[in-house]
Order: C-alpha cells, then sequence, then structure tokens
C-alpha cells in the first residue's frame, strides 16, 4: 500500500514528473517457485541480483486471494512487478506503487514476483541484496466502512515507545517512535507472517510508516485546528496545526499578520500555505527542514535568524517559525 504525501498536490505543481521505471533486459532469469505453505503462512526469502539478473518467484493463487509482498533492500535501485505468468503487463509496480503490495487476485493461476535493478545500477553490475515477504491470504485493508477504522490509538505499551517502521516488519528501519495516547490516521492493515501490521500517519507530527497492530485500538477522529478567518484552503488535505504569521504582501504594504495552515509529513518536512487575501494563497515546501521551493511568481530567496525562516518572493516577505514546520 504505497503511502502518500500529503502535500502532493504542491509537489506535482513544483516538480517536474520522472518517467516510471522498468526492468532491463536480463541478461540471466532466475526462477524459483515459492511452496504453497511458506505462501499461506506468510514467509520470507533471502537473496541477491547483481548486474542484468533478475529473480523470478512464482506463486500459485486463487481469483480473490491476497498476494502480499514487501521488499527490503541494501540498494535503493532494486525493485519489483508482479504480474501473472507469462504475461507482460504488471499488475503492481514497486517504481511507481512502493515496496509494498497487497494484490487481490483477479483470477486462478500462477503469478510472478519479478525482482530488478533499474538500467542505470544494472549496467554498472551493483549489487543488491534484499529479503522480500510473500504471503497469500486475506489481507486486511481500512476503508473507514467495512475494512477497519479511522483512526487508532496507542494503547497497551509497556515499553516507553512504539516503533514506527518503514515497511511492515521488524527488519525494516526504525522511522519515529510513538507512546501510549498517540492518534494515528489508519492508511490499512495487512498481515506480515502472523502478525498484523498496519500503514499510519501520525495525528500532529506527519510521520508515516508501519507499527504492530497489537498495539491499536480504535478511536475517534482528533479535533481539527480552527481556520483562522480568510484562511487557507490548501489541498484539500486537513491542517496539522493553524495560526497566523507575519507578512508583507506587496511593495508599498504595511506588515500585518497572515492566516496559515500546515501540513507535516515527518521530522523537517511539511507544506505550508499561507492565504494574503483575494482567494490567493502562497505554498512553500520544507524538505529536511529547509525551504526548498514555493508555488508564487518570484523566485523564492530564504533568510534564517536563529529558529526563524524569512521567505522572500519579490516584495513579498513571510517570517515561519521553525516550530511551525516541526509542531515543536
Amino acid at each position: 500500500m504505497p503511502l502518500t504525501r500529503p502535500f502532493a498536490a504542491l509537489l506535482m505543481s513544483l516538480v517536474s514528473i520522472a518517467p516510471v521505471a522498468v526492468p532491463t533486459m536480463a541478461e540471466t532469469v532466475r526462477t524459483e517457485a515459492i511452496d504453497p505453505a511458506i505462501a499461506m503462512a506468510g514467509g520470507q526469502v533471502e537473496g541477491q541480483i547483481v548486474g542484468e539478473e533478475t529473480v523470478v518467484y512464482l506463486v500459485d493463487g486463487m481469483a480473490g486471494q491476497t498476494l502480499s509482498v514487501d521488499l527490503s533492500t541494501t540498494n535503493a535501485s532494486l525493485f519489483f512487478n508482479i504480474l501473472p505468468q507469462e504475461q507482460s503487463e504488471a499488475l503492481f509496480n514497486a517504481s511507481v506503487d512502493g515496496t509494498v503490495a497487497d494484490l487481490p487476485l483477479p483470477a486462478d493461476g500462477t503469478y510472478a514476483v519479478e525482482l530488478y535493478l533499474m538500467r542505470n545500477a544494472a549496467r554498472r553490475n551493483e549489487t543488491a541484496r534484499f529479503t522480500l515477504g510473500i504471503g497469500l491470504g486475506g489481507g486486511d485493508f481500512a476503508d473507514g466502512l467495512a475494512g477497519g477504522p479511522d483512526w487508532w490509538q496507542v494503547t497497551g505499551l509497556t515499553s516507553e515507545a512504539l516503533n514506527i517502521r518503514s515497511g511492515p516488519d521488524t527488519r525494516y528501519a526504525v522511522v519515529g517512535k510513538a507512546r501510549n495516547g498517540d492518534v494515528m490516521q489508519n492508511r490499512g492493515c495487512r498481515m506480515t507472517g502472523p502478525l498484523r501490521w498496519c500503514s499510519i500517519r501520525v495525528d500532529g507530527s506527519g510521520v508515516q510508516g508501519w507499527v504492530a497492530g497489537s498495539y491499536l485500538t480504535e478511536t475517534a477522529a482528533p479535533a481539527q485546528p480552527a481556520i483562522p478567518e480568510g484562511g487557507p484552503v490548501g489541498n484539500g488535505t486537513g491542517f496539522d496545526a493553524t495560526g497566523l504569521l507575519p507578512c508583507v504582501t506587496a511593495a508599498d504594504a504595511a506588515p500585518r499578520d497572515c492566516p496559515f495552515g500546515v501540513v507535516r509529513d515527518g521530522p523537517g518536512n511539511a507544506g505550508v500555505w499561507i492565504a494574503i487575501g483575494g482567494g490567493i494563497e502562497r505554498q512553500v515546501l520544507f524538505e529536511g527542514g529547509v525551504p526548498v521551493a514555493a508555488a508564487a511568481p518570484a523566485e523564492m530567496q530564504v533568510e534564517k535568524v536563529g529558529d526563524i525562516f524569512t521567505i522572500i518572493l519579490g516584495a513579498e516577505r513571510y517570517t515561519i517559525p521553525e516550530a511551525v514546520i516541526t509542531g515543536g
């Protein structure tokens, strides 16, 4: 289940779209059939790819079953496709859809999980070690209606914190921490072997990842921050915080306060929407704690003193404290 950036609309307006990746024409294809008992139990296979090799794992399934696949690897250029055996059109493309798949099978038959290095990495004869989780059964997706609640709350922790991981298993890196009482948006759950893992987004901080489902209980939606009068609309995603920030919106304008809303995407990453009047909004994208782009008619310049950013867009100036981005 791919995780979507909450300010994807802003990204689309500021950067070009990368072409869809495809596997290389492999010099060597290695094929291995997955034991049905291993697939039904949710097993893992480990291996290595070098250069233009392709590794194909074959899984027999029936219509309506869910084929669950997740990939952890030492090489960010390693991806997989899922497709019916002896067909060329992929049902799932990890380079586009993400490295966690829960795919309802459309028909009885044998399905291929095809691992490959991206063309440039293959031509450099790079090596990729990997662990591939493969399960066949019932993926559990939450849609807020039949598959599960919209929101979870962390409960039952006996340790200080619950690890938020980059994928649905303990072999994935820790990308954040959660504590008892933290509220999370439910992005869908699935089984990794015998354990239930859930894709989440933490309310307030925007940290996204996977957590063990045994520590989650259903809860009500958190209260949304009040939007100041004349405040921004954003891209349709609920704001993590709103308020007022100092601004100058024209060369002959006096300093004033402008309403803003922020959507956070984990530590240091956020989209800030600023309403300047007349239905006009300025959008500033932060990555790694620094502003990297703005949707505005003038080129962005940045000044920083202490923990205060000043965003300069021609004659316009916007003062944004780091706390707006981090939630601190």
